[in-house]
């Protein structure tokens, strides 16, 4: 009676395993696709920003005129 009751319960974590988990990790995965293109993008904006900021420039890329 045991064997029967650990192949019960070998079948039912792999319907587990096929019918949760392996969706939300490819949930998971597709949302990275998404994810690291934005975070990139923004903080290549801020570095920008700073670098702009450090060396003098307005937000045109031109060097700003003391008055």
């Amino acid at each position: 009676m045991k064997i029967v009751v650990w192949i019960l319960a070998g079948i039912g974590a792999l319907v587990v395993l096929g019918g949760v988990v392996l969706p939300l990790v490819h949930w998971l995965l597709g949302s990275l696709l998404w994810v690291v293109p934005a975070a990139l993008v923004v903080g290549g904006g801020i570095w920008l920003a700073r670098r702009g900021r450090r060396e003098g420039l307005d937000a045109s890329g031109r060097p700003q005129q003391v008055r």
